[in-house]
């Protein structure tokens, strides 16, 4: 049976003032918005690393020329660096078996990783991986990144929240949609020079999010990437009983290197990382 996430329930402030966004996997239909549906995104694969097939990726990110993983599923959530190159894991710190490990972020040497329903942020010294403190959050945890000032987190809705990353207070909430409607199942996330990209949970697509407005600027189409770059044998995706089959083997997982200008896009128990040129 294919793992599914509950419906993500705010804290009341934002159920009251925002409304619930749904967790469903079928757009809103909205006709007459006047809106032209958001240009694809085109993008060329330039190369292909290995990566950790038991790895349930749910949080990527390059920082200081590291690549840091966040991984999931109760009794197997941890925290890592990785060898992109040969897919080695250099560090690793495993969770406790309560914890279901979601997205992460690093800010001025911070590392924030989310919790899915444990209502915790673990927070890290990025360098050392060395635990610090956990800051209660009062919705699920999906997805979390940042524009050098605050920290902006998913909860599989709609919604994108805008908060302070020393209490995670809440600033402003952000309504993600395009010329259809909202736009929902919104889970990893990463800031690429000035917009927003976020996995869509159930979909093989990254949409690109304008922060201040929440519109669509635009859509990675990434169907069947795995499938048509990997020189895997994928035959383990659909073994019944599985972990893959069992728990979903999708897209997820987007870290910007900025300084090569590049995407690195992978999915939870896939065994590669795909390198992206991505056009404007």
């Amino acid at each position: 049976m294919l793992l599914r996430k509950a419906i993500p329930y705010p804290i009341l402030l934002l159920l009251l003032s925002c409304g619930n966004g749904g967790g469903t996997a079928t757009d809103t239909n909205a006709s007459g918005t006047g809106l032209n549906e958001p240009p694809p995104i085109p993008y060329t694969v330039v190369n292909a690393y290995p990566h950790d097939t038991a790895a349930f990726t749910q949080g990527l990110e390059i920082y200081d020329g590291r690549l840091y993983e966040s991984t999931g599923l109760f009794g197997r959530s941890s925290l890592r660096i990785n060898d992109l190159a040969s897919g080695s894991v250099r560090q690793r710190i495993d969770l406790v078996t309560q914890y279901f490990a979601e997205g992460i972020t690093v800010l001025k040497d911070t590392l924030y990783q989310l919790t899915w329903q444990n209502h915790e942020v673990i927070v890290y010294t990025a360098k050392n991986m060395k635990p610090v403190r956990r800051m209660a959050w009062s919705a699920e945890g999906w997805g979390i990144t940042h524009d050098s000032a605050q920290l902006y987190i998913s909860d599989g809705s709609d919604k994108l929240y805008v908060v302070n990353p020393t209490d995670l207070k809440l600033k402003r909430v952000v309504s993600v949609s395009d010329n259809a409607g909202p736009v929902n199942n919104l889970n990893e996330l990463e800031w690429v020079e000035g917009s927003i990209y976020a996995n869509r949970w159930q979909y093989d697509q990254i949409v690109r999010i304008d922060p201040a407005t929440g519109m669509v600027t635009g859509r990675l189409d990434l169907t069947d990437l795995l499938k048509r770059n990997s020189r895997s044998d994928l035959t383990y995706l659909t073994k019944p009983g599985s972990a893959a089959e069992m728990n979903g083997a999708v897209l997820n997982g987007i870290a910007w290197d900025a300084a090569r200008k590049r995407l690195l896009v992978t999915g939870k128990l896939w065994p590669e990382i795909f390198e992206l040129s991505i056009g404007p």
